[in-house]
């Protein structure tokens, strides 16, 4: 029997919770592969960075700030040793009365029966990226309105550490436009608020239904 591989991206503002995410999915279907895009920015000192120099720092939050290739690369190298025949199915909606539990047995039953691991890919833009998107078949998109946004961002540590004015002059212009790039050239993305529960039985009833259409 051959190996099978569904491919799920999750995206979207900063701090609106993508890794929490992800790293939920991965826990409850042990059988998932999580490749996170942080791991492919440019060393800091690498001159293909775009640098603001009224704030002499580098801006972090735009696709250029990635090495996309590498990151396409190092999938391309799974996607090798699997097939992704899968397609988007609907049968039943939010409301079914299946629990969680319920959800997640037959969704890890079926995995191990098919040969079908999961790759989560996750990261702020992964759908500006077109040979990485066209990968993913199920699509998640987190957002924030601005405020929630900065007040998240401020609790948080970056190294190197965002400087006085990163926020309102790179953060959030450029989540803007990545996110309007998504709106108008991306399809069957679905699209969460950020400050809400973490929406991991709607991910699970989209994954119970592929794997249900897809026999």
């Amino acid at each position: 029997m051959s190996k099978n591989l569904l491919i799920i991206g999750i995206s979207g503002v900063t701090c609106g919770g993508k890794t929490t995410l992800a790293v939920k999915l991965k826990k409850a279907i042990p059988c998932t592969l999580l490749i996170s895009q942080d791991t492919y920015f440019l060393p800091d000192d690498d001159p293909r960075h775009t640098r603001i120099p009224e704030l002499n720092h580098v801006n972090y939050d735009i696709i250029s700030s990635l090495d996309m290739e590498t990151m396409h690369r190092d999938i391309g190298k799974i996607l090798e040793q699997y097939n992704t025949h899968f397609h988007n199915a609907q049968l039943i909606d939010k409301s079914s009365s299946l629990t969680n539990d319920e959800l997640l047995e037959y969704i890890n039953t079926k995995l191990k029966d098919t040969q079908t691991k999961i790759l989560i890919l996750e990261g702020f833009c992964i759908f500006n990226y077109k040979p990485v998107s066209n990968l993913c078949l199920l699509k998640y998109y987190m957002t924030l309105d601005r405020e929630e946004c900065l007040k998240r961002r401020n609790s948080r540590v970056y190294e190197p550490p965002d400087c006085p004015g990163y926020f309102e002059q790179c953060v959030w212009p450029e989540y803007l436009n990545l996110s309007s790039y998504v709106h108008k050239n991306v399809v069957d993305v679905t699209y969460f608020e950020g400050d809400k529960s973490p929406p991991v039985r709607d991910i699970l009833i989209d994954i119970f239904n592929v794997l249900c259409n897809n026999n």
